[in-house]
């Protein structure tokens, strides 16, 4: 499977007329990263590569190749090919899902946990620390040479998927193939300084808010604080300033699950980090949310104080069966038996 797939997809790719690449919605940088290194390379080769997202670019990766390119808005006319990234069901796709479901052929490319299996060719590898990982097997199945401008938008996607090489889901691979892309030109360096050590002063305002008004659990494992409209107009802070508030409540000593509600016109939507045995997906999967093991989300209808009240009862149920060891399958495990996976 590891070879295979990506030889599938790539034959795919290279023989389309033309191709379109769908984010998932609220893209981070993998999503983002992988999809244009992905469209960068069909491009070398011929094959007219576009690249949709649904709710923008975040401004940290505005300074990708391709970024200013990617289209906000679904193309009428349809796709011969269409590759749906990171979207564990299609319809996380957002306003892109309709045009994925109009394409003769449909891959889904995915390296979270929960993936609902649709298209007809899935390469899904909960093995990958990020889907640019699996991207670069792709890549490297079409023969396009990495230059400078593929390897950054692929160091872009490993870096921010393990939190600059510091999450668990690090492998030895991961840390060969980011010294294989700065060999190519990548710059580790310039996607730190663009993620994590600049700040606008709006979204500093609204960090020091959220973190005034964090709240923890009687036992000091459970972590929560919530964003509202009031805030964001307050701090003169933007969408994607909510970035790495979260991150910043599982720091505490103790924290073992971490939250973040944010009211917003399509309901509350709740940002989760765990450590120590504690699955954020699948607090997230309750709600019909997804994510990784670490680091999860979903967003609810209904009031704030009902979701956080549903919410932190769900992790309360989580912690409890993370305090019974239960067994737990490894990436590998899940991947072998359903990553090689077709459905029409």
């Amino acid at each position: 499977m590891a070879t295979t797939l990506p030889r599938q997809i790539a034959t795919t790719l290279r023989t389309s007329p033309n191709a379109l690449i769908a984010c998932h919605v609220s893209p981070d940088g993998d999503c983002i990263g992988a999809s244009l290194a992905l469209a960068l390379a069909l491009n070398r080769l011929g094959v007219p590569a576009v690249v949709g997202s649904a709710d923008g670019v975040p401004e940290m990766f505005t300074d990708l190749p391709g970024a200013a390119e990617i289209m906000t808005v679904p193309p009428v006319e349809a796709f011969t090919t269409a590759v749906a990234m990171e979207c564990s069901t299609i319809d996380r796709a957002g306003a892109f899902a309709e045009a994925l479901q109009r394409a003769r052929t449909l891959i889904n490319i995915d390296h979270h946990l929960s993936n609902a299996g649709y298209g007809h060719l899935v390469y899904w590898d909960t093995s990958a620390s990020a889907v640019g990982e699996q991207i670069t097997e792709i890549i490297r199945a079409l023969g396009t040479p990495v230059d400078a401008a593929i390897a950054q938008c692929l160091l872009a996607a490993l870096v921010t998927d393990t939190g600059a090489f510091r999450y668990p889901n690090v492998t030895p691979h991961t840390l060969r193939l980011a010294a294989e892309l700065v060999e190519a030109g990548g710059s580790i360096h310039r996607v730190v300084e663009r993620v994590y050590e600049t700040r606008s002063p709006g979204s500093l305002k609204l960090l020091g808010m959220a973190l005034a008004s964090v709240r923890l659990s009687a036992d000091g494992r459970v972590a929560w604080t919530v964003v509202t409209p009031e805030m964001m107009a307050a701090a003169g802070a933007l969408p994607e300033d909510t970035t790495g508030i979260v991150g910043m409540l599982r720091a505490m000593r103790g924290v073992k699950v971490a939250l973040m509600f944010e009211v917003t016109p399509d309901g509350i939507r709740a940002s989760i980090r765990s450590r120590d045995g504690a699955r954020s997906n699948v607090i997230a999967e309750t709600f019909g949310g997804g994510g990784h093991q670490g680091a999860a989300g979903f967003t609810l209808p209904g009031t704030l104080d009902d979701v956080v009240m549903k919410a932190l009862a769900v992790v309360d149920k989580e912690l409890h069966e993370a305090d019974g060891a239960r067994p737990r399958t490894t990436g590998n495990e899940v991947t072998r038996k359903r990553g090689n996976r077709k459905t029409r």
